[in-house]
């Protein structure tokens, strides 16, 4: 076995959690999302070791107990009214704002076409250059990202892992956490969210803050 396989494993369930939360805010909730919420479950629990990630499992916990108490008839009202709450929190008029560029003041265009020109570098492409700044699609690129670590420290490319760990803090630092702590606070404030989304939303900034912190330490280890 690998010396370097513990660490791949890491990269790959980075991996993995980034496309969780990516699929949380752009999918319609359903079945599929609600077993994946169950079975990642138990890893967020291992890893939560900030007040924001240990809300999020309490959250997730929550749901799943109160999902798993309803059936037939009521579990059919049970999911309408999540599918409820995410019309209210990111459909409506007065809805949460899932892009990056609607929290810049003044409203910054070119950071769309700067974030796609960022995604090109590292093959990362969308066909649609007006979805780059959405909050699942960055959170989608650090899930690449990831892949991409794991996939250049099996190849002992340690010259590549050591940017690519920089880029994915850079990323974070620069555009994901200039305005996650504002989508926080607006998810939190309405009560639609309770059920949820909340939850939802605690595992997003509590895990991106313990990855930069993950991040940081790999980077000035020189791994």
């Amino acid at each position: 076995m690998s010396e370097n396989t513990p660490l791949i494993d890491i990269h790959e369930g980075r991996k993995h959690f980034y496309y969780f939360l990516a699929r949380l805010f752009v999918d319609i909730p359903d079945e599929n999302m609600y077993e994946q919420i169950a079975s990642i479950l138990p890893a967020f629990n291992v890893i939560a070791d900030n007040n924001m990630m240990k809300e999020g499992c309490i959250g997730f916990e929550h749901f799943n107990k109160k999902r798993e108490k309803t059936a037939g008839e009521e579990r059919i009202l049970f999911d309408n009214d999540i599918l409820n709450d995410y019309s209210i929190l990111f459909c409506h008029k007065d809805k949460i704002h899932l892009y990056q560029s609607e929290y810049a003041a003044p409203y910054n265009q070119s950071l769309k076409d700067e974030l796609a020109y960022l995604y090109k570098q590292y093959g990362y492409e969308l066909e649609d250059n007006n979805y780059t700044d959405h909050i699942s699609y960055q959170l989608s690129f650090m899930g690449y990202l990831s892949g991409l670590t794991s996939i250049n420290i099996s190849k002992a490319n340690h010259e590549m892992t050591a940017h690519l760990l920089q880029v994915q803090k850079e990323f974070l630092d620069t555009y994901m956490f200039s305005y996650l702590n504002t989508f926080f606070s607006s998810i939190a404030k309405i009560p639609e969210s309770a059920l949820l989304y909340y939850a939802c939303a605690a595992m997003l900034l509590g895990y991106t803050e313990y990855d930069y912190k993950f991040l940081s330490s790999n980077i000035n280890k020189g791994i």
